[in-house]
């Protein structure tokens, strides 16, 4: 089990988890806070945090979820980050973008290793919306 720390900034959802993440958490979240058309960005912050325990099947509903949260709202042109810590969490977290993508996931994601990294690609993502 994880805490998670939830963070709205404008219509950026920050996510810090520390502990073990698991599929049903993830999709709490989703469920809670993607489809009320606030958010539109969303940086999943796992460096003190961990995914590992997640089945190829619990990333698949993760994906269902997001796609059904998303549909109809803000969130269809939303970009989503995932922050992990070493290579095997980056792996699985690149892992799930792919699983997403096939599932018909409407954000775009990205996976880095730093915040920093996370934070410029949102920024510059939203920029290029606007030009």
């Amino acid at each position: 089990m994880a805490a998670i720390e939830i963070k709205i900034i404008d219509d950026l959802l920050i996510a810090t988890v520390s502990g073990t993440l698991t599929a049903a958490e993830v999709i709490e979240v989703v469920n809670e806070y993607y489809p009320g058309g606030v958010v539109r960005n969303v940086i999943w912050d796992l460096t003190h945090g961990s995914l590992h325990f997640i089945s190829h099947e619990g990333f698949r509903s993760i994906a269902k979820a997001a796609k059904e949260a998303g549909a109809s709202g803000i969130r269809r042109n939303g970009k989503t980050v995932y922050v992990g810590s070493n290579e095997i969490e980056c792996g699985l977290l690149s892992m799930y973008t792919a699983i997403a993508e096939v599932t018909g996931v409407a954000a775009k994601y990205e996976v880095f290793t730093t915040i920093r990294e996370a934070e410029d690609w949102i920024v510059l993502a939203v920029d290029k919306q606007v030009a």
